[in-house]
């Protein structure tokens, strides 16, 4: 009986090293349980939906001081290379151009604002452009010239419920769920030096763009328009139009 028992026991003993003891089958179920409902609960930023939030941004610069252009108008076109503008006066109204890349559709492109970061095939970038333009016609193409600046944002995963198109709910998502939601910004401006935009506006590359980046953003948007709006600031401003390489006629 003393031999049985202890065969049994020997036989008991390496089933549990082959197949690991009841308690820890448990215990990496509960892992993987755990692992699968934190994964479910986070969008990737390739799935994020961006409608609602370029159509706000779309309108963002209504009634601050600006005019921006009437839906569906263009700049003005010029006739070639003499007609490139050199001062502000040559340029029309303040437009918006957004422009959304999806990493399912353009992984490893250069992501606008981000100094030569590629966009991950999970991940979706956001730029919006605030900009006074002209077209100028050259001999191959139609080329954007003006002023303005641009706010991108980079989004990698976003808490699952949390609402894209309200920039403070991300940004309180970032600042207290950065582990489900990781959104990154960048600012620039264009065309436009001297001390009134120092003082103003602040240029960001890549930054989490949690509570803190949040209030930077709007601090320098509010800043930069106050530049652009008052003739006073803008006095002290120097204004070259320069070439928009990332806009095509066909995006104002």
């Amino acid at each position: 009986m003393k031999d049985k028992a202890a065969s049994i026991a020997i036989l008991l003993s390496c089933g549990l090293l082959l197949f690991g003891c009841p308690q820890n089958k448990i215990n990496k179920e509960s892992a993987n349980s755990s692992n699968s409902t934190e994964e479910s609960d986070i969008t990737l930023g390739s799935n994020v939906d961006l409608k609602k939030l370029t159509n706000a941004l779309n309108i963002v610069v209504a009634g601050d001081g600006t005019k921006p252009a009437e839906a569906g108008s263009r700049s003005s076109v010029g006739d070639g290379p003499s007609d490139i503008p050199l001062t502000r006066s040559k340029l029309s109204d303040l437009r918006t151009v957004v422009k959304v890349l999806d990493g399912k559709k353009s992984a490893g492109v250069s992501v606008p604002g981000f100094g030569g970061i590629t966009l991950g095939q999970d991940e979706k970038s956001l730029s919006v452009y605030y900009i006074e333009t002209k077209s100028v016609i050259r001999s191959a193409d139609t080329a954007v010239y003006g002023i303005g600046y641009s706010v991108h944002y980079l989004f990698k995963k976003v808490k699952r419920g949390v609402g894209v198109d309200k920039l403070p709910v991300v940004a309180a998502s970032v600042q207290l769920d950065g582990n489900k939601t990781q959104v990154y910004y960048s600012l620039q401006t264009y065309g436009i030096a001297g001390a009134p935009l120092v003082k103003h506006f602040r240029p960001v590359i890549n930054k989490p763009f949690d509570v803190e980046g949040f209030g930077i953003m709007q601090s320098s948007i509010d800043g930069i328009h106050n530049v652009l709006s008052d003739s006073l600031l803008a006095a002290h401003v120097r204004f070259k139009p320069q070439h928009f390489r990332n806009i095509k006629a066909s995006d104002l």
